[in-house]
């Protein structure tokens, strides 16, 4: 049994991966498109822009803070914290930190909610492989069934999570550039344009990494399963 949930979670990832494939290099050539990033850098820096659409969605009581040294910009739920990583001047940092903005205003329970379950999601894979590892695990199909369910969940909250700042970021980095009146209005729909293309890959991308990520989890549970 252990062999065939391995074989149709190696055909499931390649099924999606075919599905929600993209085109990375494409995406950074856009990414760093010189005339799009000279444009951005008309803009305030990435702490202002942050300042100014937390603002502009009525949330300021975000702390913000700008780490150079990573490549991460991120919103943490649990200490209310955003934190702007090196986004190299690219353009899409106005979209990039909209995105983190729009997180810090979802539902707030659903944030904790996500934190805490992923941290326990994790958990229980370490501490079953583990057992699984010792010999202590009676039952195995009746854990892995454990950890589909478990899979499912993470993967249904985290998606809307990410998909729903994905999909309303544009649109809100557009009213921020459109507001500020720094650009003309052929520039910001140049810009615009820049991030639609990116969207259409980063969304699908985060879909299939999220999926990838879980399948890989039950891969390995299956194939110590069939070792130990």
């Amino acid at each position: 049994m252990e062999l065939i949930i391995i074989v149709i979670s190696i055909m499931a990832i390649v099924t999606i991966s075919l599905m929600m494939k993209m085109n990375v290099k494409e995406l950074e050539k856009i990414a760093l498109d010189s005339e799009l990033n000279k444009i951005a850098e008309k803009y305030p820096s990435n702490i202002e822009i942050c300042k100014t659409i937390l603002k502009k969605l009525k949330n300021e009581k975000v702390q913000i803070e700008e780490n150079l040294e990573s490549e991460s910009t991120i919103y943490i739920a649990i200490s209310n914290k955003i934190s702007i990583g090196n986004m190299h001047k690219s353009f899409t940092r106005i979209q990039t930190i909209a995105h983190e903005c729009l997180h810090s205003v979802q539902d707030r329970k659903m944030l904790i909610f996500n934190f805490i379950y992923s941290n326990l999601y994790l958990l229980y894979f370490v501490i079953t492989l583990i057992l699984l590892i010792l010999k202590k695990l009676p039952n195995e199909m009746f854990f892995t069934c454990i950890l589909l369910i478990l899979s499912f969940i993470y993967y249904v909250i985290r998606t809307f999570l990410e998909n729903d700042a994905m999909i309303k970021a544009e649109y809100l980095a557009k009213e921020y550039m459109t507001e500020q009146k720094i650009s003309s209005e052929e520039e910001i729909e140049k810009v615009v344009q820049g991030f639609k293309k990116i969207n259409e890959g980063c969304i699908k991308g985060t879909n299939e990494q999220i999926f990838v990520n879980i399948m890989i989890k039950v891969i390995l549970f299956n194939a110590l399963a069939l070792i130990f």
